[in-house]
């Protein structure tokens, strides 16, 4: 078992991390449509249907996250979903083809290596999520603490993605002016 100090301070950045990934599928459409047909991992026949089921999946994955009920599930299936699009990242860089945007987000970013780290990391925050939470009641301390460690974490994957991105022009500018 965990503290639910613990479980609840991965759960809320994930549930944002979910829902910002979601909302970015929803009013980019067309653009996520181009970003997964990309990978050419999936039949062109699924991809119309995959690329509408993803975003309502990943906003179940946000609200259930928030729910203590739904939380354990919720948490694994975060952490499914992101082994999957690790695995589709992985797939395409044996293949040699990096110049995919990820479709992480609206800012196009090409996938690397780091961007299958960063999705391990995550999948590991939301195994640890999964856990069962020791049966406590949360204090007012405990929810100040809550929310400056999710505060810290999602400036800390803020930051490792700005990280990332900063290496790919990095990799870029050597690349053509090297």
């Amino acid at each position: 078992m965990t503290d639910p100090l613990l479980q609840l301070s991965l759960a809320l950045p994930l549930a944002l991390l979910f829902f910002l990934a979601a909302h970015h599928k929803l009013t980019e459409g067309a653009h996520f449509d181009a970003q997964l047909g990309a990978y050419e991992v999936l039949p062109e026949t699924v991809l119309p249907i995959v690329a509408r089921l993803l975003p309502i999946l990943e906003l179940a994955i946000a609200v259930l996250l928030l729910l203590p009920a739904t939380r354990t599930a919720a948490a694994f299936a975060a952490a499914a979903l992101v082994c999957l699009y690790a695995l589709g990242m992985l797939v395409n860089l044996i293949r040699g083809r990096t110049d995919i945007d990820c479709g992480c987000d609206a800012q196009p970013q090409e996938i690397s290596y780091w961007l299958v780290l960063r999705n391990a990391v995550l999948a590991s925050a939301a195994l640890v999520a999964a856990m069962p939470a020791a049966p406590r009641p949360l204090g007012a301390l405990d929810f100040a603490l809550v929310g400056l460690f999710a505060l810290l974490l999602a400036a800390s994957y803020a930051m490792a993605g700005q990280l990332i991105a900063n290496h790919s022009v990095l990799r870029h500018w050597r690349r053509d002016f090297g």
